[in-house]
């Protein structure tokens, strides 16, 4: 049966943690005002707070209890320590809690860490919670906030900020992987050319012990080749080419947003202004959403009429927003005409919709409404800046003396006027937000979601491609339309392997603008034929390897009348480590078998794996990376195996499973001799949903072999039930549900098929 890795990741989270999960919390709720004690000792917190050790990155050992309404959770043994780069120096301090440095893989509702930012520069402590509201409205990946109270060893230490953490985790969750390079961009990150040589941009300016493009997910391989040639090309590439390819290395329409997010929220600390606080993330494999850089924005307390640098942000033109000095990705992207106008309709659209007195003041007054008494007892927000009480009240609606310019209100009437006074009314070309494809192997197609914004909803949209091993294949198809809205269905030559596309709109005055170019790989479909065969999990005399040792071993069988190359297959026995051990460039006959020793040595040999099946049983895994995710192939689990005694299919390929009293490693299952039980592989397939991604209604299909009592469910990426589609006796057949998401947020989700014992997990992506 082939059942999804992510699963695993929900049964891991309940399984392992060594700390009580109640049901029902939402870590980063905003219409509450949950509570977090840390507790520490006092030795440990006094010397983290020693003068001296501002800049000190030490975690110490300490309890953590975050509390919500009735609902309790305690973390042992989580790691504490000072965060932030010029709010170490000040009198309220921002932390950093850590759930997984002193147990790794541990995590607190899918979360590694957890940000509690002081935000001392902002006596309303309300602005980046503003700011990172805005982003999720206009459909950017930035982190979510809500407001929390702190207490330290029993000592209340004032309003905090809840800032949800970058890294591998919220990759994930916005992207769908976290196998790709996130690097943190502080300042001087500039993003102007250095050199060719990728090891040019691991700087470390003389008064940081940091880099300044610090890669914070594949560390160990600290390869800084995507990022070189991003800035290779966003420097020296001409115009020409600049405009044609950038879609390529860049998620443009994104970059624009946030220019548009920025100018209105009155952010200097950037990179625009202040060459600071960014987050780039590549995913380097070609995925239908993020195999390019995508713009990440961080840090946005000094917004909203917060300034330490002279220019009133309430009032600055959008022309000419940034600092007269090199900034390569704004000057770039701002220097082409279509760009410079979907800025200048986003800055109109976004103060349309969101930021306005008549959105942006209700949800100011709810939010002081709940936090108000907090901030009132916070007696730490009053040591930097003497802001007293009254003028925590007052700076909602007037500046205060010093770096506060602006009150929280009048900021956004000011900003919202003067935008609106400054743009220039434009037709812009079409913008294609997003282009889904997903392929369908029962249909051997491409289908095709597409999703375009113009003043116009009658644009025509097309897909131009080619089949790049079909010479004079190039070809045009006109997508059907629905609104905004567009899809098709492109029909596959089996004969072919790789198709080369973009997409193409054009609205009613003639405005056209192409996608990126994608290429996509067919799947072989030759890699779903092979089969996990024979295993052994405790061999103690059957068969030696090629050092005379006896080792467990996995022998894979290849039904086909043609041999197959391994490249691009993975085996595994941790489902949510799909890729544990490749396979090197080796094939396996037709009709024929190999020989796998999973005996967690590795450096003995090419077929030598690094890890070890287990004698109490466990799960185990072939998967295959296809260009556009890791597939499984053939996924099983086992229980205890005596010694000498192999687990395999009752016939080569057979969907019944048994235990061998006579193992046949290398050789076919027909000659051994069988004991019992006989295991029954599942008799239901759940498919991929279409379209995925999908905004906000997807179908799930699912084929049954016999009638049964069939469950489906919706979870989300914390493996919280979200719905349930299907609940009942279901006949033989094929099935289809669909589900609107019209109510959530984007990000991953997963749905779960179950049938009695058996169960299949696949994932999905929501965009809005």
């Amino acid at each position: 049966m082939k059942i999804s890795c992510f699963f695993f990741l929900f049964a891991l989270l309940i399984s392992t943690a060594s700390y009580s999960q109640s049901e029902g919390i939402q870590i980063y709720n905003d219409t509450k005002l949950p509570s977090v004690y840390v507790y520490v000792d006092a030795d440990s917190l006094s010397q983290l707070l020693a003068p001296g050790n501002e800049e000190s990155d030490h975690e110490y050992p300490a309890t953590f209890i975050f509390s919500l309404d009735q609902h309790t959770d305690t973390v042992k043994n989580i790691g504490f320590r000072l965060r932030g780069n010029t709010s170490r120096v000040s009198k309220k301090k921002s932390f950093k809690i850590s759930f997984n440095t002193f147990e790794q893989g541990r995590q607190f509702y899918g979360l590694d860490k957890m940000n509690l930012n002081g935000e001392h520069n902002d006596p309303t402590i309300m602005r980046a919670k503003l700011s990172w509201d805005l982003f999720q409205n206009i459909g950017l990946p930035a982190p979510r906030a809500n407001h929390v109270q702190l207490y330290i060893n029993d000592e209340y230490r004032g309003l905090y900020l809840n800032v949800e953490h970058i890294d591998d985790e919220f990759v994930e969750n916005r992207f769908g992987t976290d196998s790709g390079n996130l690097y943190k961009c502080l300042y001087p990150a500039d993003l102007t050319y250095r050199g060719s040589d990728p090891d040019d941009y691991k700087f470390i300016p003389s008064w940081a012990d940091r880099r300044t493009y610090e890669l914070k997910t594949n560390t160990s391989e600290d390869d800084y080749s995507d990022l070189a040639q991003f800035i290779n090309f966003i420097n020296n590439s001409d115009d020409v080419t600049f405009e044609r390819e950038i879609e390529n290395y860049l998620n443009v329409d994104g970059v624009i947003k946030w220019i548009a997010a920025d100018i209105l929220t009155g952010n200097w600390d950037n990179y625009w202004y202040n060459q600071n606080n960014y987050y780039l993330y590549r995913v380097p494999d070609k995925n239908p959403v993020s195999d390019r850089f995508h713009f990440i924005p961080y840090d946005y307390d000094n917004t909203f009429g917060i300034d330490f640098l002279g220019p009133d942000w309430g009032t600055k033109h959008v022309v000419g927003w940034g600092p007269d000095q090199s900034r390569p990705l704004v000057n770039r992207i701002l220097s082409v005409e279509n760009y410079n106008d979907r800025l200048h309709y986003y800055l109109k659209l976004f103060v349309d919709e969101y930021f306005n007195a008549d959105v942006l003041e209700p949800s100011i007054d709810r939010l002081k409404s709940l936090t108000e008494l907090a901030a009132e007892a916070d007696t730490f927000r009053t040591l930097d800046y003497n802001f007293s009480i009254s003028d925590y009240h007052r700076s909602f609606s007037e500046a205060l003396d010093g770096h506060v310019e602006y009150g929280l209100k009048p900021y956004i009437s000011t900003r919202a006027a003067a935008t609106l006074n400054q743009i220039r009314a434009v037709n812009i070309a079409p913008i294609i937000n997003k282009v889904d494809y997903y392929y369908s192997a029962s249909e051997s197609a491409l289908q095709f979601a597409v999703s375009v914004t113009d003043e116009s909803t009658d644009s025509e949209v097309r897909v131009v491609y080619r089949f790049d091993d079909e010479p004079g294949s190039n070809s045009t198809d006109l997508l059907t339309t629905n609104g905004a809205d567009f899809s098709g269905i492109l029909s596959h030559n089996p004969e072919y392997n790789t198709i080369t596309f973009f997409i193409s709109a054009t609205d009613p005055e003639g405005n056209t603008i192409n996608s990126r170019v994608y290429k996509f790989g067919y799947p072989k479909t030759v890699s779903e034929s092979i089969k996990i065969n024979e295993l052994m999990s405790d061999n103690e005399t059957t068969i030696q390897d090629d050092f005379g040792a006896y080792e467990d071993w996995v022998e894979l069988y290849n039904p086909l009348d043609t041999e197959v190359n391994l490249i691009g297959f993975y085996l595994t026995d941790d489902f949510n480590d799909p890729k544990k051990w490749a396979f090197p460039d080796t094939t396996i006959p037709a009709g024929g078998f190999l020989l796998v020793w999973t005996d967690n040595d590795d450096e003995e040999g090419p077929l030598h794996t690094n890890f070890a099946l287990s004698n109490d049983g466990e799960e185990l895994g072939l998967f295959y990376e296809d260009g556009l995710s890791k597939s499984p192939v053939d996924t099983l689990s086992f229980g205890p195996l005596s010694d000498d005694i192999s687990f395999g299919r009752l016939s080569d390929g057979d969907s019944v499973f048994v235990s061998f009293l006579t193992p046949t490693p290398g050789f076919s299952n027909s000659s051994s001799v069988a004991t019992e039980p006989i295991v029954q592989l599942p008799t239901f397939r759940l498919l991929q949903n279409y379209p995925n991604p999908f905004n906000p209604e997807t179908t799930i299909s699912f084929q049954l072999a016999q009638d049964g009592m069939v469950t489906l469910k919706i979870f989300d990426a914390l493996g919280r039930e979200i719905a349930e589609l299907t609940h009942g006796l279901r006949s033989s057949g094929t099935h289809r549900v669909s589900f609107d998401a019209s109510h959530l947020s984007s990000g991953i989700y997963y749905y779960r098929l179950d049938m009695g014992a058996q169960f299949e997990i696949k994932k999905m992506m929501l965009i809005k």
